[in-house]
């Protein structure tokens, strides 16, 4: 049976979610709630360190794009808020970069869930998914699109 949502190896079926964002002021462990919860799953996280000068560019050039957003009146208020925000954590970022010498890194989490069951397998995905948007974690499930 083919199917991009899950793979099936030796009988057991495994599926896989992706966080794609984060919550801008995590303060909480962010897997506790996970690991708690004792479904079968495997948790892979990877760090890419950034290109410094390409990043203080791309910083430099947002920071004047919503600048500019910032400065237009006829944006309702939480787009306003949310361009605020992304405007002062750029400049914090980038003053970080280029007064303190900090790097930057992207950080990947991909959550393997497994199961002998496929409605198990599903409302184990469902159970997980609510429990990373309850800490302010986006996800997207990956397709399996190889044989």
């Amino acid at each position: 049976m083919q199917n991009p949502k899950y793979l099936e190896i030796d009988s057991l079926y495994y599926s896989s979610l992706i966080v794609v964002n984060y919550y801008r002021e995590q303060t909480d462990l962010l897997l506790k709630n996970l690991i708690e919860t004792n479904i079968n799953m495997n948790i892979s996280i990877f760090y890419e360190k950034q290109d410094s000068y390409k990043t203080i560019k791309d910083l430099t050039y947002h920071i004047g794009n919503i600048g500019v957003e910032v400065k237009e009146a006829n944006q309702n208020r939480q787009d306003m808020d949310i361009a605020s925000f992304t405007y002062n954590d750029a400049k914090y970022i980038r003053k970080e970069m280029q007064v303190n010498n900090e790097e930057l890194y992207f950080l990947y989490i991909y959550i393997n869930i497994y199961s002998k069951d496929i409605k198990e397998l599903e409302y184990n995905l469902n159970k997980l998914e609510g429990i990373l948007q309850s800490k302010g974690m986006q996800t997207r499930r990956a397709t399996f699109r190889q044989e």
